[in-house]
């Protein structure tokens, strides 16, 4: 008989060996180390486990078998500590769009036909210009909803300045919100949508790993990173241990940044 897993949103699914396998792979894996953490993984599984406890395995499997890619396996449940409030979140799309050759700013607030809106991020490229919409969730399970798709639709229309408008969230859509954000031309960007460009495919494909990855990472050490406006682990590349200590983080945690931002982009 399956062994049966409990989902974040509460609904329980057949466990599948082929998803751990993908999600490997995404994130780095050695193929014989994939095989060796799924042999060691099917000993360890039992009914009516939790996502969150079939990670927390696989994330230290792949650690003690591939020092550091862990921490690419975790960019998941990283997007969603990109919290509380939706600003990391933003900040993080903007640094994402950056790299990928737009022109960003951030919390900028427009006058519309009718009302004034905030705009989370304005990206232009090729003389274009485009309102992106941010909808953070820091809970697994939480889909964003046609109601926010309708929201950032009549933003953009009230807003006649720009060529497009994006929904970007870091969570999954509801069907009826890529329904309706496909039937409105709205270019939509998800978890695991759409099936080529994803977020996440976005994010791996150009190493672009939030600061959030690094699990060991407090609270406090995460916001002072932030506020020295370093948002992606390949920011932490350029600085030295006591660039670190500068920004407030004690010499142990310096230490051990450097030595895993090392292991992931060796």
């Amino acid at each position: 008989m399956p062994i049966s897993v409990k989902k974040a949103s509460g609904h329980f699914e057949p466990f599948d060996e082929s998803k751990v396998r993908i999600s490997l792979k995404r994130a780095g894996a050695k193929p014989d180390v994939i095989d060796k953490i799924l042999v060691s993984l099917t000993g360890q599984l039992h009914d009516n486990m939790t996502t969150k406890e079939i990670y927390k395995l696989v994330f230290d499997l792949l650690n003690q078998h591939q020092t550091g890619q862990g921490y690419r396996y975790s960019l998941k449940n990283s997007l969603l500590n990109l919290g509380p409030s939706g600003y990391p979140f933003e900040n993080f799309i903007a640094r994402l769009l950056d790299k990928l050759g737009y022109q960003t700013k951030t919390q900028t607030v427009i006058q519309g036909q009718c009302v004034s809106h905030e705009i989370d991020i304005i990206a232009t490229k090729d003389g274009k210009s485009h309102l992106i919409e941010c909808k953070f969730h820091n809970h697994q399970g939480i889909k964003t909803r046609v109601k926010e798709a309708l929201y950032t639709q009549s933003r953009f229309e009230d807003l006649k300045s720009f060529d497009s408008v994006w929904l970007v969230t870091n969570t999954r859509l509801t069907v009826d919100a890529i329904k309706y954000g496909t039937c409105k031309g709205m270019n939509l960007l998800a978890w695991n949508y759409p099936k080529k460009g994803s977020l996440e495919q976005l994010i791996e494909q150009n190493n672009l790993h939030p600061l959030t990855c690094l699990n060991f990472l407090n609270s406090h050490e995460l916001r002072l990173l932030f506020q020295n406006d370093l948002v992606l682990c390949q920011d932490l590349k350029k600085l030295k241990e006591k660039d670190l200590q500068g920004l407030g983080i004690n010499s142990s945690k310096a230490k051990q940044i450097k030595n895993t931002i090392s292991q992931l982009y060796l």
